[in-house]
């Protein structure tokens, strides 16, 4: 029996007797609509070994600029990797999309526009065409598979072998004709042989199946099942979230003496015991101090950390009024920070004459952050449009104070996972708290016992 995929947009088909999947494209789709049902068609590619994927424009795509370039981005990458050689094009329709679509595939793929899937297997040489029936029209359409057979001159004991050889046979008489009797005959042997292979049969069986399986909130049982398999991982982490933001939230409101929070993040681990007992000295109760192993893009082939980027969403439900990140990290990070500018006085009349000599001001602008936002969209393919810097503020803010020494950051509990084995700490403030005589005190303490 084929593979189905069937939604309302796109149908996606492995055909058994081909080695073919096929993609049915029914109109307009944007994101999951378009992405998940490409993406089952990759995974069947791989998972049957295809060589060959076709994709029927049976009506114009409407696709936006973002679907277009997962496209290029993910879409034919997972397809190469599942070891596609082969891109078929199916327009009847004359669509000027397809010769795009063919431009930028032909680089990946053996590319071959047809206006029928018949036409496609005629030029592979593929000995199967699948045709479906025509209502009626023709005079073979309601045959029986015995009928069918007696037709090809074959007894019903055929096997699907014998049926093969018969069916070129009889169509090499009128390939390659274009008088209208020929092409008629060949639709007609085809047809024919559609019903003796026992494809007609199977398909109307599979739809019998559809229409009396059960539906959950307008979709079928069997989609479901497809859409669990494929987003299962995306649930498990918004529950790894959810789970985490609560074990954090619940450790901090269960200590009703918390005076304030420090969230640390980027690609390390910290022994919180300086931090905590620096700030428990300067006479805050309770303070909770967390750390999250952080994973921005890279050039050392570090990959990224799931549960350390949900963890630390989930540590920012404590409202922290100090962040340290490392050198790497925050400016991916810029928009949880707060200009540190109107309390940049108050914090350096705080500091030992030790801890200013040590420390560096940091500055950001948004130009900046949208340069290091274009490095995550290309890190992750995640097929959004780049950002125009140009047209944000080149006017930058005071992001926070940079420890340099990597002794001092090793003495505050941090160790590094990146390869050179050190890195620098920036302290700031969260863009979401406004406490700002709490946030110098927390400033001031942790620098200052860091050079004592």
């Amino acid at each position: 029996m084929n593979e189905v995929f069937d939604s309302e947009h796109i149908n996606v088909e492995y055909r058994k007797d081909d080695n073919i999947v096929l993609v049915v494209l029914k109109g307009t789709a944007i994101r999951d609509q378009y992405r998940t049902p490409l993406m089952h068609a990759a995974d069947m590619v791989m998972r049957h070994s295809c060589k060959v994927m076709a994709v029927d424009f049976a009506a114009e795509p409407e696709l936006g600029e973002n679907d277009v370039a997962w496209s290029k981005k993910v879409l034919l990458a997972n397809l190469k990797k599942s070891g596609l050689e082969t891109l078929v094009l199916i327009d009847s329709l004359g669509l000027p999309v397809v010769q795009k679509c063919a431009a930028f595939c032909e680089d990946r793929f053996k590319t071959i526009i047809c206006k029928s899937y018949e036409e496609a297997l005629q030029k592979m040489g593929i000995a199967s065409p699948m045709k479906e029936t025509d209502g009626g029209k023709s005079g073979v359409s309601n045959m029986t598979r015995e009928q069918a057979l007696e037709y090809m001159g074959l007894g019903t004991e055929a096997d699907i072998k014998e049926i093969d050889d018969r069916f070129w046979q009889m169509s090499k008489l009128y390939r390659g004709k274009d008088d209208p009797e020929s092409l008629k005959m060949e639709d007609e042997i085809a047809e024919v042989y559609d019903i003796a292979s026992g494809r007609r049969d199977a398909r109307i069986k599979e739809q019998q199946r559809r229409e009396t399986e059960p539906k959950y909130f307008g979709r079928y049982k069997s989609e479901w099942q497809n859409i669990i398999q494929y987003n299962w991982t995306s649930w498990l982490l918004a529950a790894i979230v959810i789970v985490s933001a609560t074990l954090v939230i619940i450790s901090v409101v269960n200590n009703n003496r918390t005076d304030c929070s420090v969230v640390v993040f980027g690609h390390m681990e910290l022994d919180n015991t300086y931090i905590k007992e620096a700030l428990l000295e300067d006479g805050l109760q309770g303070p909770y101090v967390g750390c999250a192993d952080v994973v921005v893009p890279n050039d050392e082939d570090q990959v990224t950390n799931q549960y350390g980027s949900a963890l630390f969403d989930a540590m920012l439900y404590t409202e922290p009024c100090v962040l340290i990140a490392d050198q790497e990290t925050y400016p991916f990070y810029y928009s949880v920070y707060k200009d540190l500018t109107p309390l940049s006085d108050q914090i350096m009349a705080g500091l030992s004459d030790e801890a200013k000599a040590g420390i560096v001001p940091v500055y950001l602008s948004d130009q900046d952050s949208a340069v290091y936002q274009n490095i995550l969209i290309e890190y992750n393919e995640e097929g959004s449009d780049p950002l125009d810097p140009s047209i944000f503020s080149d006017v930058p803010i005071l992001i926070g104070y940079e420890i340099t020494d990597p002794e001092i950051t090793k003495k505050l509990g941090v160790s590094c996972y990146w390869m050179d084995g050190e890195t620098t700490l920036v302290i700031g403030q969260y863009k979401n708290v406004n406490k700002p005589d709490m946030t110098v005190r927390v400033i001031t303490t942790i620098i200052n016992a860091a050079f004592e």
